[in-house]
């Protein structure tokens, strides 16, 4: 008889033997075939006898037995397996007439039953958790034994050690060693910690130390919750926390805490390793200032020449200032979104509002008849003020090239290539639509269009923030991202604060460069000059 299962024989878990012991011929050559071909070695016996004689505590993970047979039955073959070694699971197969002698063998200790017919995923999962058992149960033993002959050799050994334990641990100049019960008090004091807090051991034995602690401080609720994770065997914890030593100074310690356990389990007192990592601190925090104080001149450094391009068109640097507002709150609310949660980074936001104000940047290769140009524009003059987009973008992508950088740089040049490219593919340089548009330069356009629309220019009143945006409302799915409309309406007013910011600058004289972009939204009889 053949059978095959794929599934089965891929789930199967090869262990240690099998013993079947069963009358019939069939059965038994059956249970061997499935058994075999999910990967397990099989002994067969034809009675309880003779499966009793076979049975291999050493050898054998499992034994699976027939209930109903002549002499020894099953019910006899479990009580002398489990005799010889409880460990083994005994799985007892049984026909329909059998349901009472199985419940008894249920009781008395079987792992399992399986009813004939067989069915052979049943059995094969029955042996896969049998063996699964038997092997958990043995390394159990295992571990114990082992660690109770570790646990009785250890105690020898710290028995006959003690004085040189201490000793060892007195030598550890280098680290403290202070143990505490949990009312505080001292109870041992190495010589590391004698060099470290200048306190000898006949002065902090006995004491509180509470003494090193550094009052109004807040780790003395972190060191109050590490005591209570040890009181609770929590297991070991780490923490930096400042500590006073004897002659005033604040020292920065790396605590180790575990608790001390006596010979019972029980947590008896607190260990406590300390090292020094003052000096460590102190250089960590000098080079994290020394990266702030770089990235402030960095971040100024931008700005001023953000500002050079844009006092060329008579703007302020309140616009810019502003501008990194609107982007910022469009991000947080953008976080907000599962669509573009993963894609809002901490990262993507700082860069995003560091390169936005670069928008423009382009604007210092237009020459002075374009930028200040008083009058209208001519076809040949508007394709000139069109270039400062791809002035701007060509200036930054080699800055990207000479400094590898493909974060802020990268950014900052497709912000300055595409803020004028219009999701239905009417703006330019390229006329890109919809996600060819990168993200960055949608959500700057959305955030310099609503400054420009509430600011006042010589050719026009500020608009309010209603117009405003009902004018971005106006343009979604044409000249803005309809995502990015949705989220400016959801924090609109956000953005009504951020522009009612104090703006002390006279009214400005813009060039023809922002009125030819200002006529590029659609009439409206909200629109005055």
């Amino acid at each position: 008889m053949v059978i095959t299962n794929s599934r089965m024989v891929d789930n199967a878990v090869s262990l240690d033997s099998v013993l079947v012991i069963d009358d019939e011929d069939v059965p038994r050559e059956l249970l061997k075939e499935l058994l075999e071909m999910s990967g397990h070695r099989v002994l067969t016996a034809k009675s309880g006898e003779e499966g009793l004689l076979s049975f291999d505590p050493e050898r054998q993970s499992l034994v699976i037995t027939d209930l109903r047979m002549p002499g020894a039955d099953g019910l006899e073959v479990l009580r002398r397996v489990r005799e010889i070694d409880p460990l083994i699971p005994v799985v007892v197969v049984t026909g329909h007439g059998d349901l009472e002698t199985a419940i008894r063998a249920l009781r008395q200790g079987a792992f399992d039953l399986i009813q004939k017919p067989i069915n052979p995923e049943l059995l094969l999962k029955a042996a896969r958790r049998a063996m699964e058992h038997v092997r958990l149960r043995r390394f159990e033993k295992e571990h114990t034994r082992l660690l109770e002959s570790e646990i009785e050799a250890r105690t020898r050994e710290l028995a006959q050690t003690n004085d040189f334990l201490r000793g060892i641990l007195n030598s550890s100049a280098g680290v403290s060693i202070i143990l505490t019960d949990f009312d505080q008090n001292v109870l041992f004091w190495n010589s590391g910690a004698e060099k470290l807090f200048g306190y000898s051991a006949e002065e902090m034995i006995g004491s509180s130390i509470t003494q090193l602690y550094v009052a109004d401080s807040p780790n003395l609720a972190l060191v109050e919750r590490l005591r209570s994770m040890m009181r609770d065997k929590a297991g070991a914890v780490q923490a930096k926390v400042r500590q006073r030593a004897k002659d005033g100074r604040v020292l920065t310690i790396s605590l180790h805490i575990s608790p001390m356990l006596d010979a019972t389990g029980e947590v008896r007192g607190i260990l406590g390793l300390g090292q020094d990592v003052t000096a460590e601190e102190q250089l960590l925090e000098q080079l994290s200032e020394s990266y702030r104080r770089i990235k402030r001149m960095q971040e100024s450094s931008i700005f001023a020449l953000a500002k050079l391009a844009e006092s060329r068109d008579g703007e302020t640097a309140f616009h810019l200032h502003r501008l990194k507002q609107y982007c910022l709150s469009l991000c947080r609310h953008l976080r907000s979104r599962q669509e573009f949660r993963e894609v809002m980074t901490d990262r993507f936001i700082e860069d995003l509002a560091q390169s936005s104000i670069l928008h423009d940047i382009g604007k210092v290769g237009l020459p002075d008849t374009i930028l200040f140009n008083s009058g209208r524009f001519g076809s040949e003059e508007y394709e000139v003020m069109k270039s400062h987009t791809t002035l701007g973008g060509r200036s930054l992508e080699e800055a990207t090239r000479e400094t590898g950088e493909e974060g802020f740089l990268s950014m900052a040049r497709d912000i300055a290539y595409y803020h004028h490219e219009h999701w239905d593919g009417g703006g330019y340089p390229e006329g890109r639509t919809r996600d060819n548009i990168p993200l960055p330069a949608r959500i700057v356009a959305v955030a310099d269009v609503y400054d420009a629309l509430t600011s006042e220019r010589r050719y026009k009143r500020a608009f309010s923030h209603e117009e405003a945006c009902a004018l971005i409302i106006e343009k979604r799915g044409k000249q803005f991202d309809p995502d990015l409309v949705d989220a400016f309406v959801s924090v609109s007013e956000e953005f009504r604060k951020i522009r009612q910011m104090p703006d002390e600058s006279p009214v400005d004289s813009r060039s023809q460069l922002e009125m030819s972009l200002w006529d590029m939204l659609p009439p409206s009889p909200s629109r005055r000059r």
